[in-house]
């Protein structure tokens, strides 16, 4: 088995000395001017341990210093090298358009909490219900209380999508591309990813820094930079998994 970290261009350039996973040593399978970077493994499968997750991350990492790399998904497994070099020339084309697209550019994540609940009014017989008590009531005066409890939730997600709507077109400003989402969780106002030049990165930084002055209220999170998981669109799954999107976020 064969296990693959991601596709770069200039091939020609020395395979950084940073081991792959089970500590084998990387290999350069190259297509044209472009070339998969991968490593042998023994595995058929490839745990979501935390190491793991972390070996690929610090391979992709150690390779987009001096090169454009379109990042794997972690456990991205082939039979063998002539499966990944088939695969380089299947999708060559959109290889080497996203390598020229992603160019110079990395990736910014941000998570933007809130706690809304302070914004909500209790009526008596919800704070009944916190208390554990069965309020009486009839059968009308329950459907007109589950419409309010609907309309404050709707109320509640349209100050939502109007908040985190405000966040995210400051911050495109600094972006060439984006990609986000409102309300993944109730108290995950925003998540979302920037490809950002790299030149601007520290610009893009100190904007998030300058959101969180004027909104004292949410807590942001801003990583990265990282390689560009969230903007490849080529033939191979290059989205990276929950897990990996999970350690990422870790302050």
């Amino acid at each position: 088995m064969i296990y693959l970290y991601a596709i770069t261009d200039r091939p020609e350039r020395p395979i950084p000395a940073e081991p792959g996973l089970e500590g084998a040593p990387l290999i350069n399978l190259v297509c044209r001017d472009i070339a998969a970077v991968a490593s042998h493994l023994t595995m058929v499968k490839v745990p979501p341990a935390e190491a793991n997750l972390w070996r690929h991350e610090a391979v992709v990492e150690a390779l987009m210093v001096d090169r454009t790399v379109l990042p794997a998904r972690f456990g991205t497994v082939f039979t063998d090298e002539a499966a990944i070099q088939g695969t380089l020339a299947v999708h060559y084309a959109e290889f080497e358009a996203d390598l020229k697209r992603v160019c110079g550019r990395v990736e910014l994540g941000l998570r933007v909490l809130w706690d809304d609940n302070d914004n909500q009014p209790l009526d008596a017989n919800h704070k009944k219900r916190l208390n554990g008590q069965r309020p009486a009531i009839s059968g009308r005066a329950y459907l007109l209380s589950r419409l309010e409890e609907e309309r404050q939730a709707q109320a509640q997600r349209q100050r939502a999508k109007a908040l985190a709507k405000k966040l995210h077109t400051l911050l495109t400003q600094l972006a060439t591309q984006s990609t986000w989402q409102v309300l993944v969780t109730p108290r995950l106002l925003l998540t979302a990813a920037y490809l950002v030049e790299r030149e601007r990165v520290t610009s893009f930084q100190r904007k998030v820094e300058a959101l969180s002055t004027i909104f004292p209220e949410l807590h942001f999170l801003c990583t990265g930079p990282w390689p560009p998981y969230s903007f490849v669109t080529a033939g191979i799954a290059m989205i990276p998994s929950e897990d990996m999107e999970n350690a990422r976020s870790q302050p």
